[in-house]
């Protein structure tokens, strides 16, 4: 029986960040995986869904092309070849996570684990069982994608993320149920590749916990893709028959059904994620990360987890998170948001925008459509939230989430120097314009 400083089940962001950094500090430690190294967000999540979506963005960069006088035309697209392709990415991507696992001599331990005690775990593969011992287990399992009430997955017409990412030939039609970031990706994505998109939400908008303007854009924009959207349906099954295929999701659920965690009494919710306070569960030396919390279901916040983790078992601190988190949805064009953790306690908030067709980059590079908007505390100048909707708002955000982090006031994003032209001047001008709007309010720039 092998005994190691920390057993960590799961190779997810979470997962193989934390045992990374557990080496590093001279530990030994094992990683368990049931299945490939990266998790969902290397294998069935975000790279392969943003690969899909570079795909479909090309095609229409292609399109484009007629903008700057030069005349193109698109062969017939092989969706087989895409996903060839796509595959060839993820499997590169994994073999990189096994190579820095194995540069610090972590033990990759293939195979499902379960609970025997607090500190000992079975391992199953196809052909064998065995049992490792450690002093600390983390638990880092993520999540898997959720059904809804009377629809079970047949992986054939009713088909999870994970399938839709695997599709070798884009259907005819397709129904998504779910108007969040994973809907709407896939939906943009298989509609710019010639499949016809209804997209339904329960909801009164897509994105149900955004800004409501920014959803509506999103709306806007699907359907001038010719996406169908439909929000506050409550019978999105009503028509099923029509559909070739049938894409649900709908959320996420907790990936932990084969840990066995009745036979320790590992304490769990009632939506079956564990339960835990700054990592720790109700046993001393068992703790969770990532997903499996059901907190924040992102792949850079589950890596965050996997530092955590250790500042807190090694250097005995944890720092209580109180940082932005800048959000993105890949659709056509791109949204993202970041807001201050605090922004629905303040009271005198101002909103200014800047628009991408009053921009020389945007207009340089075509791209006309969207927007900038800000929000500003009027007692302080202090910069609360930036939403975005337009070309590389992906990038974009990531400066933004700086400037609320850094506490930043108009007044002191006026002393940068932004380069010209750029897009990121929106985020100077969106906040020059908030302070328009206040006659009452001393200027800073």
């Amino acid at each position: 029986m092998c005994k190691y400083d920390v057993a960590i089940i799961g190779a997810g962001p979470a997962g193989y960040t934390s045992a990374v950094r557990f080496a590093q500090l001279g530990l030994k430690v094992a990683i368990i995986e049931k299945d490939k190294l990266g998790g969902t967000c290397l294998n069935s999540g975000c790279i392969p869904t943003k690969f899909l979506w570079q795909a479909a963005k090309t095609k229409q960069k292609i399109l484009k092309s007629l903008e700057y006088g030069i005349k193109s035309t698109i062969e017939p697209i092989n969706f087989q070849d895409i996903i060839n392709r796509k595959n060839k990415i993820v499997e590169n991507l994994s073999k990189g996570v096994q190579r820095l696992l194995e540069s610090y001599n972590i033990e990759i331990v293939k195979g499902k684990a379960s609970f025997k005690s607090s500190n000992q775990l079975v391992i199953k593969t196809d052909n064998e069982e065995f049992e490792i011992t450690a002093d600390k287990i983390i638990v880092a399992t993520g999540s898997i994608s959720k059904s809804i009430p009377n629809v079970q997955f047949d992986h054939i017409k009713y088909i999870d993320s994970t399938d839709a990412l695997n599709l070798t030939v884009i259907p005819k039609n397709m129904l998504v149920i779910g108007g969040g970031a994973i809907g709407i990706e896939l939906s943009s994505i298989f509609a710019t590749f010639g499949c016809d998109i209804t997209l339904r939400e329960i909801f009164p908008q897509l994105l149900p916990n955004e800004d409501l303007e920014l959803a509506q854009e999103i709306a806007k924009g699907l359907s001038r893709q010719g996406i169908k959207v439909e929000v506050g349906c409550s019978d999105a099954l009503q028509d099923e028959n029509k559909f070739e295929k049938i894409l649900i999701v709908a959320g996420r659920q907790a990936s932990i059904d084969e840990l066995n965690v009745s036979n320790i009494n590992l304490q769990t919710d009632k939506r079956n994620y564990l339960v835990s306070d700054d990592y720790s569960t109700n046993i001393k030396n068992i703790f969770a990360i990532g997903d499996i919390t059901g907190k924040c279901f992102l792949a850079y916040t589950a890596g965050q987890d996997g530092i955590n983790i250790v500042e807190k078992l090694i250097n005995h601190k944890i720092e209580k998170s109180n940082d932005p988190i800048p959000k993105v949805v890949f659709s056509f064009p791109p949204v993202a948001s970041v807001k201050d953790c605090e922004f629905d306690n303040y009271q005198n908030i101002v909103y200014g925008k800047f628009l991408f067709s009053a921009n020389a980059r945007a207009q340089i590079e075509f791209e006309r459509t969207g927007w900038v908007k800000v929000a500003v505390d009027k007692d302080s100048e202090k910069i609360l939230g930036v939403w975005i909707i337009g070309a590389n708002a992906d990038e974009l955000i990531n400066i933004a989430s700086v400037m609320i982090k850094a506490n930043m006031t108009v007044c002191d994003l006026s002393k940068n120097i932004f380069f010209h032209p750029s897009l990121a001047e929106m985020i100077l001008g969106s906040c020059e314009q908030a302070l328009n709007k206040c006659p009452d309010l001393p200027k800073s720039i």
